[in-house]
């Protein structure tokens, strides 16, 4: 198989995540926050469909690389013919194929409305596989990337954001959708927080949409790492 290089456009799709996700949580608790649950509901529907839109692109690609094994090539080694490289196909496409699963699934939940908190569990489980992806290849001798360290903080950073999204949308189904359709919320409750849990809620999305924030940057450093790299040498 011809090795084909498309890293770059998946990391400049990769990119892209936590900018949304970072715009499209600080305006839903704005909106919530001024008690606009119009505009509140406006905007989660729109950057779920935009991450939809995204996440579908991230999973055919990613499809398409689980069956096609495009980062591999074989060359012979010593007289045997050696599949070299085969390992990042795993490596990268395992986990592209998982984001685009969680980041369609939120936006078809959001579409119609349904509880998103089974999207942020999914994404918990995820998360844990994510890190421990990115652990294996930095632990390994040699590692498995030419840039170990800033591959393990870029699936540690994207982990964390799948793990704390579990918070982030029990915030969405109880007080962004269960307010004008409590179908959604996992169990019943107030239209508003509590006074007394109204700091925990705070604290949880200000941590996560940090966290969310950290994963940009390390997905831009990832990309400045690798992008002129790559560029530079065309397969």
């Amino acid at each position: 198989m011809t090795f084909i290089d498309d890293l770059s456009l998946i990391i400049d799709l990769v990119i892209l995540v936590p900018c949304l996700v970072f715009y499209t949580g600080f305006m839903v608790w704005l909106n919530v926050r001024k008690d606009d649950l119009a505009r509140a509901q406006a905007h989660l529907r729109e950057g779920g469909l935009m991450l939809g839109i995204v996440g579908a692109v991230i999973a055919t690609i990613a499809i398409w690389g689980e069956e096609n094994w495009p980062l591999s090539v074989v060359v012979p080694i010593g007289g045997t013919p050696t599949n070299v490289l085969a390992s990042y196909d795993q490596f990268f496409f395992d986990v592209l194929v998982l984001l685009g699963v969680l980041l369609v699934a939120f936006a078809v939940t959001v579409y119609f409305r349904h509880p998103t908190h089974v999207v942020g569990m999914m994404a918990v489980v995820v998360g844990f596989g994510v890190a421990f992806y990115g652990y294996r290849a930095y632990t390994m001798s040699p590692p498995l990337t030419l840039d170990p360290l800033e591959t393990f903080l870029l699936y540690l950073a994207f982990a964390g954001m799948a793990i704390l999204s579990y918070p982030a949308t029990l915030y969405v189904d109880w007080f962004v959708q269960g307010p004008t359709h409590p179908e959604a919320s996992p169990l019943a409750s107030e239209a508003k927080p509590r006074p007394q849990y109204r700091w925990m809620w705070t604290g949880l999305l200000g941590f996560f949409l940090l966290v969310v924030v950290l994963a940009g940057i390390a997905a831009v450093w990832y990309g400045f790492d690798i992008g002129w790299a790559h560029l530079a040498a065309p397969p």
